[in-house]
């Protein structure tokens, strides 16, 4: 078990976050409208558009990895346990029926490459 987070590790966790969040937010638009822009080029760059909504898709995905780590920040200041998440069975990926999913390392592997 890992030991309770001290107050300053909590705002500095909090800090840590804002600036990812507002990293996101920011490739989320400059990714929105270099796609806006291409779908102006003539003829259209089909590669690019698909780079530009790969890193839309990315930027999105943050936003459960946010929330995971607001939970555990919330859990660090009230003591209390998060409720369950509705799509707790979803968090190690898709597998099939008894399988455990993709694990961290697994996935860390396949975005390497």
């Amino acid at each position: 078990m890992t030991p309770p987070m001290t107050p300053q590790q909590i705002l500095a966790e909090i800090d840590h976050l804002r600036r990812e969040l507002a990293a996101a937010a920011d490739d989320l638009l400059s990714a929105a409208e270099q796609g806006l822009a291409l779908t102006q080029a003539q003829p259209m760059d089909a590669e690019a558009m698909t780079a530009s909504f790969h890193r839309i898709l990315a930027a999105c995905s943050f936003q459960d990895l946010a929330d995971q780590r607001i939970d555990r920040l919330l859990t660090a200041l009230t003591g209390r346990k998060a409720a369950p998440r509705p799509d707790a069975a979803l968090l190690n990926g898709p597998a099939m029926a008894g399988e455990t999913g993709l694990n961290q390392s697994a996935a860390d592997a396949l975005l390497a490459r």
